[in-house]
């Protein structure tokens, strides 16, 4: 079907271009003119490129030549969303495990075609597509020539000394990025380092440091590709970040102490310093927690603690996060120290500061404890450091950390920053199709969005509406200093549709207004944006499930008669939730 679409596309603007003389154009028409002739309203920069300019007016004209040697664009345009959409469905069947490098490769393609693209440089474009297909295949035969159903973990990150142990009768020997990990295999982390281990279906522990931990069951179901790991914490910290597809479909089961428990969320802490206390946070849906032949359900931002072979304690409400004084979440410093001050806490005895130079801060993490909301962080690198606090209790709790606090120390010699509330996501929602864009840099800065020149402010502000094309776009914000020094915001904004949002499945079957009942489990799927929770209730029955990276989501449930509702919901402030019913017969 899709060779039979392409084919008539290439068809039509065969014809078109044949069918014409030159066609002139004016600046609004630039993305119409690039969706009928280029294949994509994306490609404009090449259609500029081709076209002969009129500044009098200014307006665009493509000549017949000029049209010719756009077919070629077109072509390539659905070769790349082809290879696209490939990447994405093996990234899905554990790509990122079992093909690291190739993925990498062809990522770098696609971000190369992208840069070709915004180049407009047509012949460029034409000889990086040539590489798509052939590296994607690639990445497809590595993949199928290493997932190997024994093997479902890797270490993907590591900081400091981190050691593996191949048996449980095995000799502890150094650990790399790279290494395999299976059921009976162990992990060990010192005083200063940690690891992360990565499943298959896009779920990571995060070993902290002086932690011992061991995989005892690590199986993969080939039939849909849902993991069964159980995985003891010996001593140590543990923190587990499922991904969407292990939260609905996997099994993840986390031994400490005397506990036993099976994690039903995306953010869960288990620690044991190695006497007989396990003390477990949860910040995320649920996690039954078994021990002494009692089970207690610990829900988002409780905590709970074994004594020894007692019972677990009953659910404790976890500390707040502290809050930072300014409601920026940008700083920028000219010095290498940095004096970090937060509102404290009631009922704190202690803050847990993390911060590091990598986002996800899986790499050169600093972590200090502190007794008062004051620290004074020395030497602090060029560049960005992130920064996280939580709230430690007198039951030695955990809370949830804050949101994460962006440090930047420059130089007069270094591109002026870009920061602002936008520029925190990947992902910027909207429910209009404008936007307002809208951050802070060095106020000499020159400024421009989507290549449009924006006038910065004394302060170094600036704004600036945007009209969208289509409900994904991609908008490009740069800063340049009196130097020349530029740099680059890349900010992806999603308009959330009722028509894109609710093309809702029920047993792979689109859900009109009324929906039968059922005694037996259903599977609902969808597909909204990365970011998003997605609420289903039918009668007494809730179930909230993230989107993974893709915007896929998927609940199993009983459809009683009645109203089902779904809802979505973007994980930004001020946006709100659109909801629908059904009724249920």
């Amino acid at each position: 079907m899709r060779l039979l679409a392409s084919s008539f596309l290439l068809f039509f603007v065969s014809f078109d271009v044949f069918a014409q003389e030159p066609i002139s154009f004016s600046s609004d028409e630039l993305q119409e003119i690039s969706q009928r002739y280029a294949g994509s309203s994306l490609n404009w920069p090449v259609v500029v490129n081709l076209a002969d300019h009129d500044i009098s007016n200014n307006t665009f004209t493509l000549s017949r030549a000029a049209l010719l040697k756009l077919r070629s664009l077109t072509n390539t345009t659905l070769i790349y969303e082809d290879q696209q959409k490939r990447v994405n469905e093996l990234i899905s069947e554990g790509a990122t495990v079992f093909a690291k490098n190739q993925l990498n490769d062809a990522n770098q393609l696609f971000k190369e075609y992208l840069n070709q693209v915004r180049n407009g440089n047509l012949e460029n474009v034409l000889t990086v597509s040539e590489q798509l297909k052939p590296s994607v295949d690639a990445l497809e035969r590595t993949l199928n020539q290493n997932r190997l159903v024994s093997v479902q973990a890797q270490l993907t990150a590591k900081g400091g000394d981190v050691d593996k142990r191949l048996g449980l009768l095995a000799s502890w020997t150094e650990a790399f990025v790279g290494d395999l990990f299976e059921e009976s295999h162990g992990v060990r982390t010192r005083e200063e380092s940690y690891a992360t281990l990565a499943f298959t279906d896009g779920s990571n522990i995060i070993v902290n440091p002086n932690t011992t931990a061991i995989i005892r069951k690590s199986r993969i179901d080939k039939l849909d590709k849902s993991a069964d790991a159980e995985i003891t914490l010996v001593e140590g910290g543990l923190l587990s970040k499922l991904s969407a597809a292990g939260k609905e479909r996997s099994k993840y089961v986390l031994n400490a102490g005397n506990s036993s428990t099976e994690l039903n969320t995306q953010n869960f802490l288990a620690e044991n310093n190695g006497g007989t206390d396990v003390k477990l946070s949860n910040y995320d849906g649920e996690a039954m927690v078994s021990a002494n032949n009692v089970i207690v359900t610990i829900r988002k931002d409780e905590g709970t603690i074994i004594r020894g072979n007692d019972a677990p304690l009953p659910p404790v409400k976890l500390l707040p996060a502290p809050e930072f004084l300014s409601s920026k979440l940008d700083t920028i410093i000219y010095q290498n120290d940095f004096l970090l001050i937060f509102e404290g806490v009631e009922n704190a005895v202690r803050y847990r500061v993390e911060y590091s130079s990598s986002y996800d801060f899986d790499e050169s993490v600093t972590i200090r404890e502190i007794n008062n909301p004051r620290l004074l962080i020395n030497n602090l690198a060029l560049g960005t450091t992130f920064l996280r606090i939580q709230s430690i209790d007198e039951l030695e709790l955990k809370g949830p950390f804050t949101e994460t606090l962006r440090v930047i120390r420059n130089e007069d010699t270094k591109a002026p920053p870009i920061f602002g509330d936008q520029f925190r996501k990947s992902i910027y929602f909207v429910r209009s199709n404008s936007v307002e864009i809208s951050g802070v840099t060095e106020p000499d800065a020159v400024v421009t969005i989507n290549a449009k020149p924006v006038k910065v402010s004394n302060s170094g502000t600036f704004t600036d509406n945007i009209s969208m094309q289509s409900i994904d776009e991609i908008v490009i914000v740069t800063s340049t200093d009196g130097s020349q020094n530029t740099s680059r915001k890349e900010l992806r904004v999603v308009q959330l549709t009722e028509d894109y949002l609710f093309n809702v499945k029920l047993g792979g079957v689109d859900i009109k207004d009324e929906i039968s009942a059922s005694n037996t489990e259903k599977t609902i799927t969808g597909r909204a944006f990365p970011e998003m929770e997605v609420e289903l209730k039918n009668g007494e029955t809730v179930k909230t499930v993230k989107t993974d990276s893709q915007g896929r989501w998927g609940v199993t449930m009983n459809v009683q008669q009645g109203k089902l509702s779904i809802t979505f919901k973007a994980n930004q402030t001020g946006i709100e939730t659109l909801t629908k019913s059904y009724t249920v017969k």
